[in-house]
């Protein structure tokens, strides 16, 4: 009997080892990446250089020829096409339907269209996006989201899903939404009354959010929130939804937490906190943390991308945008699947097999002793 009984210690300690280490391999496969991860600025738009001033929104071309920056101040609202290689200023597109509107959120797609979040000037009763084509930004379409009350917009992510393309929008001030629009016809978007909990958004004080920022979808349809759960300035928390837009998968802490955007199987996270303003970098599968990163003269961090194997940040202090050293992961395989959590890794797998044959193993044993 004692020698069964250590057999079966035995037998349950290594299941315990086991489901551990699995647990352990699943969360980062690559975190050594970004180990020596450091930020150097790249390009600064220096007061009188662009029309405009004061860089809030930013958006990258997953194509890596352009990052787009929406600024505030100046007139009008303006969104400047600036060159990966060298941050030159291009074309540029100007909201005209409203004046003094604020274009404060910036997505783009494979296909070459980029998409605009747009605050009206009173920040009341309304929001608006714009579609536009990559090339001299000439604008397509826009569309109006009629919203009682106080009303802004903060982040956009355009991704294709299951075949087709989907626009998220976050408003926030006194609602706070995320939206999806079907714009795989840019010419004709459309809410898409399958997502969310009420016919095409999701109430995002469903999950205490009292203030969303921006936003990131993964390869699997998994949403990444940086928002304001009420513990920050500007931003406490980066959380993870499911596909749908109706479930909280994760939630990290991050201070001051304002931009987010997918790293391969990462998240990576920056924060509008003045000269601690960082990048800190996330597991998908759980959000626990893997790297953060400061930068000396960095002022407050808004959003940023991936072009090619580095990161873009940009900075609204000085009107600047800071790059990161490059990143050596490999991008996520798409997945079609609903949950939103990350793919299984072979050594996770046969972790899992591994055991789940020790513990049949017990069974078989206990069944034999009785």
């Amino acid at each position: 009997m004692k020698r069964f009984l250590k057999l079966a210690a035995a037998l349950i300690t290594a299941a315990v080892m086991v489901s551990a280490a699995s647990a352990v391999v699943s969360a980062g496969s690559y975190d050594d990446a970004f180990s020596g991860l450091k930020l150097s600025q790249f390009a600064e738009y220096k007061s009188g250089s662009l029309k405009a001033s004061q860089l809030r929104a930013f958006g990258v071309d997953p194509n890596g020829k352009y990052y787009y920056g929406g600024l505030l101040q100046g007139g009008s609202p303006t969104v400047y096409q600036f060159s990966a290689s060298d941050g030159k200023a291009g074309a540029t597109y100007t909201f005209a339907e409203e004046p003094g509107a604020y274009i404060k959120a910036i997505g783009a797609d494979d296909r070459g269209y980029v998409y605009m979040g747009i605050a009206n000037k009173a920040n009341n009763g309304a929001v608006y996006f714009s579609i536009c084509k990559e090339n001299g930004l000439e604008e397509i379409k826009w569309v109006k989201i009629d919203i009682p009350g106080k009303i802004g917009v903060n982040g956009a992510c355009a991704v294709k899903l299951d075949g087709k393309y989907y626009l998220y929008i976050v408003t926030n001030y006194d609602t706070d939404r995320l939206y999806r629009y079907n714009v795989t016809d840019v010419n004709n978007p459309t809410l898409d009354a399958s997502f969310g909990t009420s016919s095409g958004y999701t109430d995002l004080s469903t999950f205490k959010v009292t203030d969303p920022n921006n936003i990131c979808v993964g390869s699997d349809g998994a949403i990444y929130i940086a928002a304001n759960l009420g513990g920050g300035s500007k931003g406490d928390t980066v959380l993870k939804l499911d596909k749908a837009g109706k479930t909280q998968l994760a939630s990290a802490a991050v201070k001051e937490a304002f931009g987010v955007c997918i790293v391969g199987e990462y998240v990576a996270s920056c924060t509008y906190n003045k000269n601690s303003s960082q990048v800190v970098i996330l597991n998908q599968s759980d959000l626990s943390e893997v790297k953060a990163v400061t930068f000396d003269t960095a002022q407050n961090f808004t959003q940023l991308g991936l072009i090619g194997n580095k990161l873009y940040i940009a900075d609204q202090g000085p009107d600047a945008v800071v790059v990161s050293t490059p990143i050596s992961i490999p991008a996520p395989k798409a997945d079609a699947g609903a949950s939103g959590s990350a793919p299984a890794t072979a050594d996770s797998v046969s972790a899992a097999i591994l055991a789940a044959s020790l513990a049949a193993g017990l069974v078989v044993l206990v069944r034999k002793k009785h």
